[in-house]
């Protein structure tokens, strides 16, 4: 008893307390490997530039190539080490920098730029990369911490970047050109086309690295107030109307991390890069969902309108969302039209007869009574709880839900709702009405849960399942261990795909290449 009254409050303190912030990898000192002369670098790598300039030795281009990219890793290492610009270290080893573009990139506009292969990827990771001319480097950008104001649709932290660098001997004294790989596969010389090299896993890897969104799982269920300046939509690129948003929407005790895997694993596709772009959604999961959801049709109305501005809305009006466990919920509620479903099985008078605050109708209005999101034409359902999850009703998840603290503004409001109305009274009879909280907003017998099971899913939307068993039973009788088959099972959908996983099943390779085919097949249509 000693010992756990000592350690719970370190323990507490050490949950809720963020220190020691990781840094990008910094180079101060050319590494041993790297160092000589940089004309002799220079050298071997305009011989086999050389070499692959000419047709007639097309047998020694693998060999070439090697050995070029080998003295350009080594250059690379003296170009960004050092004192003085990205200019001077380049113009003091006789080189030039190729001015930024529109695939091209300032060197200098990074805040650390480093090859790819100084990021550890473990095998769980399944790190991607695509063999090529020149070197695969993360570059990164710093944003601002947790909490602080930034540019909108710009995720905390910072963002990580694929580039790709090549030292071109054209004509005159040698090039650097950096390339911004998820713009540009190719590498034309000679009268060739060579694909430029990349690291697709590394930028993935080190984002999560640096950022603490994923740090936040515990906090954002207990104390969702804290956090609520992080709720809003991230572009993982700058919008571009010529492609189709992917918006991914994670679920309870969870950050937009719950999709590293996929987008792991689409990165290295180029008809994905070429064609769709990802938006991340985030919030505080303590919150009940269906205020989640108003949260959800504000951030996106904002951005559908930021868009409208950048250009022509055809793919935007093409747009798919994956939605995982709550975040399915959250999705599904916010692509159809809710009538007076929801508010029916809340209310039993119009809304002008609640006697509940200016506020308070407002929130009514918004979670139960709102116009349905029209730009998603396909929706992916993971692992969802269309039906809730027993797992709601257990004694832990009671207690876990007790404990949640609500933000001020959100308690003030549904606790007038929740004291204001017939039925909530009536079944509080004797005892102290609860507030709602994502957890109890779980349970299959929740007024949130029953009032979805009456609204069919929406014609002219494209809907697909992916439900995870792991392996304790077969459909209809098995369970991804939070949610049963028999309730993250919804009716009518293209496809349904059962994967051998648990809840997580966004971590699978087999949802991966579900998603694939499905936004393959979204192309088509």
């Amino acid at each position: 008893m000693f010992v756990l009254r000592f350690t719970l409050p370190i323990l507490i303190t050490a949950l809720l307390c963020h220190c020691g912030a990781p840094q990008p990898p910094q180079c101060r000192r050319v590494p041993m490997a790297s160092r000589g002369p940089a004309e002799m670098f220079i050298e071997q790598a305009k011989v086999s530039w050389d070499i692959l300039g000419s047709p007639s030795r097309k047998a020694d281009w693998p060999a070439a190539q090697a050995s070029y990219n080998a003295a350009v890793g080594k250059l690379f290492d003296q170009l960004r080490c050092g004192k003085g610009t990205w200019n001077d270290r380049a113009a003091a080893m006789g080189s030039g920098i190729f001015p930024a573009s529109g695939h091209k990139a300032d060197p200098a506009a990074f805040d650390a730029l480093f090859p790819a292969t100084e990021v550890k990827v473990t095998a769980r990771q399944r790190r991607h990369v695509t063999d090529g001319m020149g070197i695969a480097l993360v570059g990164w950008k710093k944003t601002t911490p947790i909490n602080v104001a930034r540019p909108k649709f710009m995720p905390p932290t910072g963002m990580s970047y694929s580039i790709n660098a090549t030292l071109r001997f054209d004509k005159g004294k040698p090039v650097w050109h950096f390339v911004k790989r998820w713009i540009d596969e190719d590498f034309h010389y000679a009268g060739s086309k060579r694909t430029l090299a990349a690291d697709w896993s590394a930028p993935n890897v080190f984002y999560w690295d640096m950022s603490n969104l994923d740090d936040l799982t515990i906090q954002n269920v207990l104390l969702p107030d804290r956090y609520m300046d992080e709720t809003g939509l991230y572009f993982l690129q700058p919008y571009d109307p010529n492609k189709i948003p992917v918006v991914m929407v994670h679920g309870l005790k969870s950050s937009p991390d719950a999709f590293r895997y996929i987008v792991n694993d689409l990165s290295p596709e180029p008809w994905f890069r070429e064609n769709y772009q990802v938006w991340l959604f985030n919030y505080p999961t303590g919150n009940p969902w269906l205020y989640s959801g108003v949260r959800f049709r504000e951030y996106m109305n904002e951005a559908t309108r930021y868009a409208r501005t950048k250009g022509p809305d055809t793919n935007l009006n093409k747009m798919v969302i994956l939605g995982h466990s709550m975040g399915g919920l959250i999705t599904r509620s916010s692509v159809t039209d809710p009538g007076t479903i929801i508010y029916d099985e809340h209310f039993d008078k119009p809304i002008d007869q609640l006697k509940v605050t200016k506020n308070a109708r407002k929130l009514i209005r918004d979670g139960m009574l709102y116009k349905p999101l029209k730009e998603p034409k396909r929706v992916v359902f993971m692992a969802v709880p269309h039906h809730g999850s027993p797992l709601a009703t257990m004694r832990f998840a009671l207690f876990t839900s007790n404990i949640i603290r609500l933000p001020k503004m959100l308690t003030v409001d549904l606790l007038d709702v929740t004291l204001h109305t017939a039925k909530d009274v009536a079944e509080a009879a004797g005892s102290s009405p609860k507030m709602p909280t994502s957890i109890s907003s779980l349970n299959p017998n929740s007024r949130g849960i029953k009032a979805l099971a009456k609204m069919p899913l929406p014609k002219g939307i494209h809907f697909h399942s992916i439900v995870g068993n792991r392996g304790r039973g077969v459909a209809p009788d098995c369970s991804d261990g939070v949610v049963p088959y028999k309730s993250s099972c919804v009716l009518p959908v293209e496809s349904e795909k059962v994967v051998p996983w648990g809840h997580g099943v966004t971590d699978c390779v087999e949802s991966s290449e579900e998603v694939k085919r499905i936004l393959k097949l979204h192309l088509k249509n």
